[in-house]
This record gives C-alpha cells, structure tokens and sequence, in this order.
C-alpha cells in the first residue's frame, strides 16, 4: 500500500469516528465507536508491518478497540449515574427551608385522605405554623368548612388567628 493511500485512509477513518461520535447517546456507544476507530488503525499499522496484512490486522484491531471502549464508557456511564443520584438525593436534603424559617410537619395520613381537618388546623397553629401557610393548605384541600359558633370558640380557644377563622369559614361559599 503506498504511503497516500495510507494517508487517506487514516484520514477517512478518522474522520468518521469524529462524525460518529457526535451522535452517541451514551459515553459507552462513544468508547466503542472511538475504539473500533482506534483499533482498526493500530491494528491495521501493526498487521501491515507483520506479514502484510493489514485488513486482518485493522479488523481484530477494530473488535478489539471497540469492546474495550465500550466497557470503559459503560463504567464512566454508571459513574455519571451515581453522581447525578448522589446530587438529586442531596438537593432533595439542601432544599428544606432555612434554619430561622419554621418547617411543618408533614400532614396527617387522615389529612392527606380525608382534607384538612379542625384538628390539623389547630395543631398546625399550636405548632407554629405561621398563618398564610395554614391558608394555603385549606384552600389546597378542597375542604369545606361549615363552623358552627361552637367550632369559632374552640378554634379561638386553641389561639388559631381570625384569618385563619375567616379563611376556613370562606371554604362554604
């Protein structure tokens, strides 16, 4: 083979393994495409110089490259997964609010099935729950509150706030 030849070659293959490599979705589908790549050439240069022959040499240069290539994206792709679930599993914990902000707990399983209840409103302001979250939490339910004067008294009793009163006697509108 004359050495143009050699040089087009080497030209042509390399520029299909850059064109190639722009579309893998996967670093495991890059390694293996670069791989191949890689292989036919040494492997083709190293069966030119032994025995000429080249074609061999670049095929089990290929095969060769693009199983290795393959298993070293497969494990840089395991490891970007890891990493991304390592950062999803730690904004889920970096994003409760700040220390000086109160945090509720979260809703009773009968809140959660059934609506707000009276109960879960008092027990939000018995525990500091500042009111514009109780609002929006009833007002997110869907509850519908028919208080009775009964109901007011025991509400104010317990130190719920007259907003929060007026937002839970709104519901029956």
């Amino acid at each position: 083979m004359n050495r143009s030849l050699k040089s087009a070659a080497i030209a042509v293959l390399a520029g299909a393994m850059g064109i190639s490599s722009v579309g893998c979705e996967s670093k495991a589908q890059t390694g293996a495409l670069v791989g191949a790549g890689g292989g036919a050439l040494l492997g083709g240069a190293i069966g030119s110089l032994s025995h000429s022959r080249a074609g061999a040499g670049a095929a089990i240069g290929a095969g060769a490259g693009a199983i290795g290539g393959y298993l070293v994206g497969n494990e840089m792709d395991k490891k970007d997964k890891k990493n991304r679930d390592a950062a999803a599993a730690n904004s889920a914990k970096t994003s409760s609010p700040p220390n000086n902000s109160y945090q509720s707990p979260p809703p009773s399983r009968a809140a959660a099935t059934d609506g707000v209840s009276r109960d879960d409103v008092i027990r939000w302001s018995k525990d500091g729950v500042k009111d514009e979250v109780i609002i929006d939490r009833i007002e997110r339910s869907g509850t519908a509150f028919r208080l009775t004067a009964t109901d007011e008294n025991a509400l104010r009793d317990a130190n719920v706030s007259e907003e929060v009163v007026r937002a839970m006697k709104n519901t029956s509108r």
